[in-house]
């Protein structure tokens, strides 16, 4: 699949991977902070932003995405960012390709799955309730944003994801408002996209930094461990935030960054 994509500076490759529901244009901040040193590239992943829709996704699909990816822009080995459901893809494309990496930062996010036997963890939770909310909403009779986001309250309270999800609403030719997600692969997968990364006899010994936000609950003290036996060369890190460590501290994030890949 051909990602549509948003390149900026130059300098050697830095690739940064969006999380759920996002987009590369989430990531314009930070790229404007490094390309300076880096060609920047932000790419929408498969069913998010710009990118094609597809009824499959998951971690090798979207792999084969970015080895495709790498192929079309001529980059031979690249550092790697990537944030949740992005962190996941950075690892599993690192343990199959660690020739084609340089250096790797991987996001709250760990190895295992955060679904198992049906048993939903909290964060799957709050997935499930973000996507059957979306799904549910009215958005075709809407006559504004502002409507769309008193609908979205009802269910979803912080008012920051509903403005990150809302980044997502487009209209059509006629006006009419659409979801640029493809909510019916999402829904249709999301298991998967909360699935482990297979890391057994496989490995990727260059450096990585592990970010965390201390307040988030996306790594715990075993992840540190599949982190260590994946990834032996890890570095780790923890910041006093939730889950978007990288929109709530950004100054100390992108510091952080520059010190590890420059």
């Amino acid at each position: 699949m051909i990602l549509e994509y948003k390149k900026y500076g130059n300098g050697f490759p830095l690739i940064i991977l969006h999380g759920l529901y996002g987009s590369g244009s989430n990531w314009y901040s930070i790229a404007s902070e490094l390309n300076s040193y880096f060609t920047v590239y932000l790419p929408d992943l498969r069913n998010h932003g710009l990118s094609p829709h597809n009824d499959e996704i998951n971690y090798n699909i979207m792999t084969t995405d970015i080895e495709e990816f790498f192929s079309y822009q001529n980059i031979e080995k690249a550092n790697l960012i990537g944030h949740s459901m992005g962190g996941k893809l950075v690892m599993n494309f690192a343990l199959k390709n660690p020739s084609k990496i340089e250096k790797l930062i991987i996001i709250d996010i760990a190895l295992r799955s955060y679904s198992v036997d049906g048993d939903f963890a909290p964060q799957a939770l709050v997935h499930r309730n973000i996507i059957d909310s979306l799904k549910t909403l009215d958005i075709k009779s809407s006559k504004s944003r502002s409507e769309i986001d008193q609908k979205l309250a009802e269910h979803i309270k912080q008012r920051s994801i509903r403005q990150f999800l809302l980044k997502n609403l487009k209209r059509n030719e006629n006006g009419d408002f659409y979801w640029g997600l493809n909510l019916h692969a999402l829904d249709k997968n999301l298991y998967r996209m909360l699935d482990a990364i297979e890391f057994q006899n496989r490995s990727f010994n260059g450096p990585v930094l592990v970010i965390s936000g201390k307040n988030s609950g996306y790594i715990n003290e075993e992840d540190k461990k599949d982190f260590k036996i994946a990834f032996p060369n890890m570095t780790f890190v923890e910041f006093d935030t939730g889950h978007w460590v990288q929109v709530e501290q950004t100054e100390k994030f992108v510091e952080c960054i520059e010190k590890f890949l420059i």
